[in-house]
Parts: structure tokens; C-alpha cells; sequence
């Protein structure tokens, strides 16, 4: 029996970061079931203090920012708490977890046993994260094969001289195979190690439509007839444009995430009790989606949903998964662009061609990385 350990942001109350590490977890499960191969899959369950405030309704740190912050969460705080809650049960019910790690120490001192490890998907190598930790390099690995899968640096540019340059160059060459999310990452582990490595999809793309469907709620609203506004930390000028294609289209906004400032005082619909699972049945159901988010457009190419992406082509993530669709014509960067804003079906066949081919390429990775019998 393998026994394979995974770490990556599984802990992050954010829709992507949880439903990428479900979708790994199934996904390698699943591949070993065909192969009629036992395994013991486990996400390391660590969560640092800087994660778990990051994620927390009110922030500890009792800095005027945050207290700021506390003050003008107040209003939605049941919400918010009930979305805390989802999250954690999802954390806790769907994931094989092993003890928890609260500090690096922990795990250097004592790591779960293994015969792979993998640092999995979303952005655990981006050095300049706030809840970044070594241990997303696997550093306290003492024996068994240390893997990654789309692992990503993030969508900016790091600039290494402002970072231990030499110590995250050894500690990649320490890997027996490399596998990053997008070209961008895939420069950076040339830059550290001199080496080529392998470029492949997110985890959420390697499950299909029907198999997330079977775990999304059954929420909805206005019949399916609304906008799903999806977006990290929404600009102005992008919720000038949400607002805008919203009047043409006379369909409602939906958001799920309680954001910043810029959207204090609107008329959305603001549906901030949702969940991992809701985050899916509101995709499902929306006439459209405007996200700035990487999930936010890989869920939509999942879904086949009408959807545009705020400066898509900026973002060296989304700009490659558009363009691997020929879905380019969907990033949008200012009011000019809604004149080509439509309710018009995404190509489904295209889609569908271009995640088979992508899927192929991840499985033929996982045989031969983990020494699977095609």
C-alpha cells in the first residue's frame, strides 16, 4: 500500500484553496482505485497561526487597521460565521487529515510517515504570502519521494535577490519531479534549479462538471437569473464595469466573499453565509460570471457558464487557461468592453477537448511519477 502525504493551503477559508485540495485528493484516489492499487491518502494538517487569523471573522491583532476592519464586519457577522463554520466542517468531513501541525517545528520534529510527499497546487511556493512557510517545500522531509502537482509561485514576479535565493534552489533540486500550474512558475524552477519541469492544470480542472455536481448544495436564487460577481479584492474601476454590465444585461449581482471598501455600500445581493459546496451551486446557476479570480474562471470553463474575466490577460494564471481555450475574448479591462458582453453559450465542445487533453497529460504524470500501471 502507497501511502502519500499531501500539504497545501487546505486550511485557507477560501473557495479555491479548499476545493483544489479536495480535487487532488479525489482525483489520485481515484487513479489508484482503477489500478486496483491500495493507498493511504492524507493532507498534512498544518495551519500556522498567521493562516488561521488570516481566515478568522475578527482579526486578533487589535492594529487601527483592524480594528477598523472588526467595526465594519459587525453587521455581517452572523453571516460570516456561518460561513466559517461551512468551511471548517467541509475541511473536516470531506479531507483525510493527519494530526494537526500548528508550527513548523511540529513538523520538523515529527512528520507523518510516507512514501510520497506533495506539495500540491494554489500558490504555497509564493514566497511573499503572508501565511507562507517553508514547509510548503516539503523541508522537513526526512525520507520517501518528494513531489509537486501545479504547484504556483503566484501571478507576480518575484524578485529573488530579496529572497533566500540559495536556500529554495536546494530545497527544489532536493525534488524527484516538478509539476507547476502555470508558465510563469515554470521560469521560476528554471531560474532556482537550472531544470526543466512539467506544466499542468489546476486540480479543480481535473474533475468534471457531473463530479463536483455531486457535492455542491442545491442553493440558488432569482431562478438562476443573476450575475455571479466573484472577485479577491475587486478594484473600483472593476465594480464600475460589474455595475455597468449588470444595467445592460438587467440581471442582478450576486457576491459570495465579503471584500474590501470598494464594496461597503452597494445593492448586491450579498450572500456571505456561503460555503465551499454553495460556491459550486452558485456557478451551476449563474445566467453569468465576472470573477478576477484563476477559480473563479477555471470553475466557469468546468460549468461551460457564459463568463468574463476582469484584466484576465494581465495575470500570467488565467491569461494561459484562457488562451489554451481560445477563450481570450473574455478577459475584459475597461467600460469600453461591455459592448461585447453577452449571455452568449461559452463552446462546450472546445472546452471540453482542450480539459481532456490537459487531464491526459496530469494522469500520464501521475503513472510515471508515482509508478502507476497504465
Amino acid at each position: 500500500m502507497d501511502k502519500i502525504a499531501t500539504i497545501t493551503f487546505h486550511r485557507a477559508h477560501n473557495f479555491g484553496s479548499v476545493l483544489q485540495t479536495y480535487a487532488l485528493q479525489e482525483y489520485i484516489c481515484k487513479m489508484y482505485k482503477e489500478c486496483n492499487k491500495e493507498i493511504q491518502y492524507q493532507v498534512i494538517d498544518f495551519c500556522s497561526t498567521e493562516q488561521k487569523d488570516l481566515y478568522s471573522v475578527f482579526k486578533p491583532n487589535m492594529s487601527w487597521k483592524n480594528v477598523i476592519k472588526n467595526i465594519i464586519t459587525i453587521p455581517y457577522a452572523k453571516k460570516l460565521k456561518i460561513k466559517h463554520r461551512k468551511f471548517e466542517t467541509f475541511i473536516e468531513e470531506e479531507f483525510n487529515l493527519t494530526q494537526k501541525y500548528c508550527e513548523e517545528r511540529e513538523l520538523l520534529e515529527n512528520p507523518p510517515v510516507a512514501d510520497y510527499y506533495i506539495s500540491g497546487s494554489d500558490q504555497l511556493w509564493n514566497v511573499r504570502t503572508l501565511d507562507f512557510s517553508d514547509v510548503y517545500y516539503l523541508n522537513f522531509v526526512k525520507s520517501g519521494k518528494k513531489l509537486s502537482y501545479a504547484a504556483s509561485f503566484g501571478p507576480l514576479k518575484i524578485d529573488w535577490q530579496h529572497y533566500d535565493k540559495e536556500k529554495y534552489s536546494h530545497l527544489l533540486n532536493d525534488y524527484d519531479a516538478i509539476s507547476v500550474r502555470e508558465l510563469g512558475s515554470k521560469r521560476n524552477v528554471e531560474y532556482l534549479t537550472g531544470k526543466q519541469c512539467q506544466v499542468n492544470i489546476d486540480p479543480t480542472l481535473l474533475l468534471s462538471c457531473n463530479e463536483w455536481r455531486k457535492i455542491q448544495s442545491n442553493v440558488d436564487y432569482n431562478n438562476g437569473q443573476y450575475i455571479l460577481l466573484y472577485c479577491l479584492e475587486p478594484t473600483k474601476k472593476q465594480l464600475e464595469i460589474a455595475n455597468a454590465i449588470s444595467g445592460k444585461l438587467k440581471l442582478p449581482i450576486v457576491i459570495l466573499r465579503y471584500n474590501n471598501k470598494n464594496d461597503m455600500i452597494n445593492r448586491y445581493v450579498k450572500k456571505y453565509e456561503s460555503g465551499p459546496k454553495d460556491f459550486l451551486a452558485y456557478i451551476d446557476h449563474a445566467a453569468l460570471v465576472l470573477s478576477s479570480s484563476f477559480h473563479g474562471t477555471a470553475y466557469s470553463l468546468i460549468y461551460h457558464k457564459s463568463f468574463y474575466v476582469f484584466d484576465g490577460m494581465k495575470d500570467n494564471r488565467i491569461s494561459e487557461i484562457l488562451r489554451k481555450t481560445e477563450m481570450t475574448e473574455h478577459s475584459i479591462d475597461s467600460i469600453k468592453d461591455i459592448e461585447r458582453v453577452t449571455l452568449k453559450p461559452v463552446d462546450r465542445e472546445k472546452i471540453d477537448i482542450v480539459l481532456a487533453e490537459e487531464r491526459k497529460r496530469s494522469k500520464l504524470y501521475f503513472q510515471k511519477v508515482l509508478q502507476l500501471k497504465k
